[in-house]
């Protein structure tokens, strides 16, 4: 992935649109002692390249 410095590593699938390429990013909530929070944790993909972004927004 260029601009990224190899910080980040894609995922990419070859699907019949092509391959698309994605980073992600994972949010974790609360704190060791707050149980109601502990381990919920999110992640998300993002499209890491603007072909990608054109194959999943086209109509």
């Amino acid at each position: 992935m260029d601009g990224f410095g190899e910080v980040v590593v894609p995922l990419r699938l070859d699907s019949p649109l092509g391959e698309l390429r994605f980073f992600s990013t994972t949010t974790v909530f609360g704190t060791p002692r707050d149980v109601t929070l502990d381990e919920l944790a999110i992640e998300a993909f993002f499209p890491a390249d603007e072909a990608t972004l054109e194959r999943l927004t086209a109509k």
